[in-house]
C-alpha cells in the first residue's frame, strides 16, 4: 500500500515538473512583452536606395546640374566679379560727403573707393616666353605701373603688377594682346563706407586731441597734466592708426592690381602644392561630411516627391487588381 502511494505521489510530481515545463515554453521570452518585428530587408534596401540616389542627385545639383540656382552663382553686394568685363567697377553710386568750408553751391569732391583686381592667363607661342615677359613688364610702366613681383621658370611664369586704377582697363587690353586668353577675371570691392567711416572717425580723434591739448594748457597740478598727457598719447595713437588704414586704402584704390600668368605652348600650368597636415585633413574631412549631408537633404527635395508619386501609383493600381479579382 505504502508502495502504491509513493509511486502515485511520484507520478504526480513529474505531471507538475511537465505543466510547468510547458508553461515556461509558451511564455514569452521578454518578460511577457510581445516581440517587435524587425523591419524586413525589402524596407531597409528600399531606404538605402532612396538616400542613394537623393545624394547622387544633391551632388549634381550642388556642382550645377538639374538647373540649380542662378542667385547661388551671382557674386555678394559689395564685390564683383565677372570675366572680361571690364568695365564691371567703373559705375557704383557716388558716395559724396561735405568737408565744410565751402559755399551751398559747391559740390563735395567723390568719396568712391573700389579696390580693382584683376587675373589673366595667357598662352604665348613657343620660343616666345622671353620676349614676351619683358613686353608684360613694359606694358605695367607705360601705363604708369610697376612690377610688384615676379617669378619665372621653364618657359612660362607669373607676374603681379601695380597700376593706377584709371588705366586699369587699358593695360588688360594691352596684355590680351600678348598671347591666347585662357582664364580671365575680373574683381571690384566697394569700400567706400569704409573710407568714409574711417574718415569721421579722423575727425573725431582730431578734435579729441584738440580739447586735450587745452586742458593740458590749463591743467594747473602734476596729476593733472600726467592724466590729460596719458589721454592724449591714446588719442595720438588712435590717429595714427587711422591715417594707416587711410593710407592703406588709398593705396588699394588707386592702384589695381593685376596678376598675370603666362606659358608657352605645351607647357602644363604649374600645378599648387599643398602642404600636408592633420588640422587641414580634419577640415577637409568635416567639410565633406557636412557636403554629403547637405547633398542628402537637396536630393530629397527632388527624390521624395517621386517617391510619394510612385507609392501612390502603387497603390491605385493595387486596389484596382484586388477589385477585378473579387
Amino acid at each position: 500500500m505504502d508502495t502504491a502511494i509513493d509511486y502515485l505521489n511520484e507520478v504526480h510530481g513529474d505531471l507538475l515538473d511537465a505543466a510547468k515545463r510547458e508553461r515556461a515554453g509558451l511564455r514569452p521570452v521578454d518578460g511577457g512583452k510581445p516581440r517587435r518585428r524587425m523591419p524586413s530587408s525589402g524596407l531597409v534596401a528600399a531606404v538605402v536606395g532612396v538616400l542613394l540616389a537623393a545624394g547622387l542627385v544633391g551632388l549634381t545639383v550642388r556642382s550645377g546640374g538639374f538647373g540649380a540656382d542662378e542667385a547661388g552663382s551671382q557674386p555678394a553686394s559689395g564685390e564683383l566679379g565677372a570675366t572680361g568685363a571690364t568695365g564691371a567697377a567703373e559705375a557704383p553710386s557716388p558716395a559724396r560727403e561735405s568737408l565744410g568750408g565751402g559755399g551751398a553751391g559747391d559740390q563735395a569732391p567723390s568719396l568712391t573707393r573700389i579696390i580693382r583686381t584683376g587675373e589673366i592667363a595667357l598662352v604665348i607661342p613657343r620660343e616666345s616666353f622671353d620676349d614676351r615677359f619683358g613686353e608684360a613688364v613694359d606694358v605695367a610702366e607705360e601705363n604708369g605701373g610697376f612690377v610688384a613681383d615676379s617669378r619665372s621658370r621653364d618657359r612660362s611664369g607669373s607676374l603681379t603688377l601695380r597700376v593706377p586704377a584709371e588705366n586699369f582697363d587699358e593695360t588688360l587690353r594691352a596684355l590680351r594682346s600678348l598671347g591666347t586668353v585662357q582664364v580671365e577675371s575680373i574683381h571690384g570691392k566697394d569700400v567706400t563706407a569704409d573710407y568714409v567711416d574711417l574718415r569721421a572717425r579722423l575727425r573725431i580723434a582730431k578734435a579729441r586731441r584738440d580739447v586735450l591739448l587745452d586742458l593740458q594748457a590749463e591743467a594747473t597740478t602734476i596729476e593733472q597734466t600726467i592724466r590729460v598727457q596719458n589721454e592724449l598719447d591714446r588719442t595720438q595713437l588712435d590717429i595714427e592708426s587711422i591715417q594707416g588704414q587711410l593710407r592703406l586704402l588709398d593705396d588699394r584704390t588707386s592702384l589695381a592690381t593685376i596678376r598675370l600668368d603666362m606659358r608657352e605652348e605645351g607647357v602644363e600650368p604649374e600645378a599648387e602644392v599643398e602642404t600636408a597636415s592633420i588640422p587641414n585633413a580634419f577640415e577637409r574631412a568635416v567639410a565633406g561630411f557636412v557636403g554629403v549631408i547637405a547633398a542628402i537633404v537637396i536630393g530629397l527635395g527632388y527624390v521624395l516627391p517621386l517617391v510619394a508619386l510612385g507609392l501612390l501609383i502603387w497603390f491605385v493600381v493595387g486596389r484596382i487588381q484586388r477589385g477585378r479579382a473579387s
